[in-house]
């Protein structure tokens, strides 16, 4: 039983202590940080525009999970048959995301205390995303044709060029009018996913190179338990 001494009253004993928790060293911790803060705004990018085609009637964007947003207003008015849409699948950014919420949680386990199973969890789950991410650029890039293609006329059915006529005339879109030409800018990838392969790989070479002992501890460590 705990008794008060002279310099110590009995309701300090009673108190909770206020004293600040132990923080680890921040040339400790560093690495853990940014892989953190990478994979969070990475989260971010994924949801913007990886990939932009425009047309005469409109403009197609696709993010990271495949999802298409298409404004064509006039180019399908009467037309017979619409143009092939395309198909893009979210399997790579779902992935993705799963990788970057356990090396979200890996990494914050590692800021508050110093783990070798935390930081080994870390420097692979940030690979894994770098190689997701890789992935789901180059899935997007291979669906470059699809996604121009579903901006375009569907053979030579006239309902879409009555369409683009009534576009211009109301001011909505730009027609080939005989004689004139109308630049269109290509169906490319956005510097939104080239930035998002450097912040993935960036994150992962931080992460592995700063503790790849730790992760080999750590991989022991899991091996000894499965074991």
């Amino acid at each position: 039983m705990l008794q008060p001494t002279p310099s110590q009253p009995v309701g300090a004993l009673l108190e909770p202590d206020s004293r600040p928790l132990a923080v680890r060293p921040l040339a400790e911790i560093w690495p853990f940080v940014l892989a953190a803060l990478g994979s969070s705004a990475l989260l971010f990018m994924m949801f913007q525009p990886w990939m932009r085609a425009s047309g005469w009637d409109g403009v197609a964007t696709v993010n990271a999970f495949g999802r298409i947003s298409r404004t064509s207003s006039h180019l399908n008015l009467w037309a017979q048959s619409s143009p092939p849409g395309a198909r893009i699948g979210g399997l790579w950014g779902i992935l993705a995301t799963i990788a970057i919420a356990i090396v979200v949680c890996a990494a914050s386990q590692s800021i508050r205390r110093d783990s070798d199973v935390a930081a080994g969890i870390t420097a692979g789950a940030s690979a894994v995303v770098a190689v997701l991410v890789l992935v789901d650029v180059l899935n997007l890039d291979s669906k470059i044709p699809q996604v121009q293609a579903s901006l375009s006329m569907a053979g030579n059915d006239l309902g879409p060029q009555l369409g683009l006529v009534l576009g211009v005339l109301r001011g909505k879109s730009s027609y080939p009018w005989p004689g004139e030409s109308v630049p269109l800018h290509p169906a490319e990838l956005t510097p939104w996913a080239f930035t998002a392969i450097a912040v993935a790989f960036a994150s992962a070479a931080v992460a592995v190179s700063r503790s790849w002992r730790s992760a080999l501890r750590g991989l022991a460590v899991v091996v000894g338990k499965l074991v």
